[in-house]
């Protein structure tokens, strides 16, 4: 698969609920997810090294935000990079994001996060 379907493929797999064929199946055991931000000011903020990090982070979504959903509106591919512009939408929350990927031996290495941290924290559960 080229860089592009698997970035298609991780949306489809999240947006399907299915976590685990999401981790297996587009997840390199290396990964690392930097979520940009300030520390403390939004739960997901931070650098998240590693599969287990990584996926204890991402568990934390459903515990902030109701009827959680991303959604590429476009994409920008050069070689194993990926820009994805996404409609991030929860209750109280429709915005726009952008997440950009490495891909490595058909999985993603690298996820940089830009999200719209004050609209998506202003919609948290607290």
């Amino acid at each position: 698969m080229e860089a592009k379907e698997v970035v298609q493929r991780a949306y489809d797999l999240f947006g399907a609920g299915d976590m685990e064929g999401f981790m297996n199946e587009i997840v390199h055991d290396d990964v690392t997810w930097t979520f940009s931000g300030e520390e403390g000011k939004h739960p997901l903020v931070g650098v998240h090294q590693g599969k287990a990090n990584y996926m204890a982070n991402m568990a934390k979504i459903p515990e902030y935000w109701n009827n959680f959903s991303v959604k590429p509106v476009s994409m920008i591919s050069e070689d194993n990079k990926v820009f994805v512009i996404v409609n991030g939408t929860a209750e109280g929350m429709d915005t726009l994001f952008g997440h950009y990927f490495e891909v490595v031996d058909g999985k993603v290495k690298v996820m940089t996060t830009f999200d719209d941290t004050l609209t998506s924290f202003n919609a948290m559960i607290k």
